[in-house]
């Protein structure tokens, strides 16, 4: 046995206190149970930092890969809701535009690269994304959407290929101007938003389409899409 002489503050007691009630005030326990934590933790997940990640992934939701596809599907080219806009803070703290690329870690099979003038208060950021094409467009989106409702950017061009996609943004500047707003807005319905407005109106109004679709529709074919598994 090797005997060592540790120092603490009183805070690092606190933190202890209900592993030293546990272990009856036996403080040699205490850092006995806290090394076997820390070494399972590091034989489970890598190191310590990745450990730390699983704070933040819980406070998500996990869906088979079949739903994600089905989600990713039918949201492509709609834009999330302007108060959703900043809900990635929710699970990921973001202090500066490096941070973004943590997105990465939380399922998605994309690579992410931030390049951005300045860290805390950028007037140009660049983000590439490679991956799955669905899920590099959904994460390209919501961090295009982040950036223009929570740091005053507008998107400026976007590039897509086979291999990535990048998303060039530009501060819109500091005023919260009407034609600022809408300058934001637009540039988002642009280049993430062609299906956005019709969404919209078909959810304000469904029974309207549905009557519409239904009527103007051949019925043989709306028979197909009520039940496919006949019309196979």
């Amino acid at each position: 046995m090797i005997r060592k002489n540790i120092s603490m503050y009183e805070k690092d007691l606190e933190k202890l206190e209900r592993l030293l009630e546990k272990n009856e005030g036996n403080l040699s326990a205490v850092v006995r149970e806290i090394i076997d934590f820390f070494d399972f933790m590091q034989r489970k997940f890598g190191s310590l930092e990745e450990a730390k990640k699983i704070e933040r992934r819980v406070k998500g939701i996990c869906i088979p890969n079949t739903l994600l596809i089905w989600f990713l599907k039918y949201t492509e080219g709609c834009l999330p809701d302007e108060a959703e806009a900043g809900c990635i803070e929710e699970i990921m703290a973001i202090k500066s535009m490096s941070d973004l690329a943590d997105l990465a870690d939380f399922g998605f099979p994309v690579a992410i690269k931030i390049d951005a003038d300045d860290e805390q208060n950028p007037s140009e950021v660049t983000i590439q994304i490679s991956g799955e094409q669905m899920q590099k467009e959904f994460i390209a989106k919501i961090t295009s959407c982040f950036l223009t409702m929570n740091r005053g950017m507008v998107v400026k061009d976007i590039h897509r290929d086979a291999a990535s996609i990048t998303v060039k943004l530009k501060s819109r500047g500091e005023s919260e101007s009407e034609a600022n707003y809408k300058m934001m807005r637009e540039s988002l319905i642009t280049h993430f938003g062609e299906r956005h407005v019709m969404m919209q109106e078909i959810l304000q109004k469904p029974w309207f389409w549905n009557s519409m679709i239904n009527t103007t529709t051949d019925w043989g074919d709306v028979q197909r899409h009520k039940y496919p598994k006949i019309y196979r």
